[in-house]
């Protein structure tokens, strides 16, 4: 039997609230994803150097010890785990830019 393919719909909307060393993303659900991966930058390009990720299972997170007045780049996506347990990830939304207070 062939493979079914997993499509997951990407986060329609994120939401970035920064804080002094923080920044808060609220993500809009996603029916039937298992979670969020959350990217930020200091880099708009998003290079290897100047990215990290966070896995989450819930629709917050707050990214903490952020530097302060510095500018970060956001973006997330949505997965779901196919068949055999690979996380088969959605789209990314629109990058979000922030600065930390």
């Amino acid at each position: 039997t062939p493979e079914q393919e997993v499509a997951v719909k990407k986060p329609s909307k994120a939401t970035v609230t920064a804080k002094d060393d923080s920044v808060k993303v609220t993500i809009k659900k996603v029916a039937g994803a298992e979670g969020y991966q959350i990217q930020y930058s200091t880099s708009k390009k998003f290079t290897k150097k100047t990215t990290k990720s966070k896995t989450t299972k819930k629709t917050s997170y707050t990214v903490k010890n952020l530097k302060n007045k510095k500018t970060y780049y956001v973006r997330v996506r949505a997965y779901k785990l196919d068949a055999n347990g690979k996380k088969v990830y959605s789209k990314w939304t629109t990058v979000k830019k922030t600065t930390t207070k």
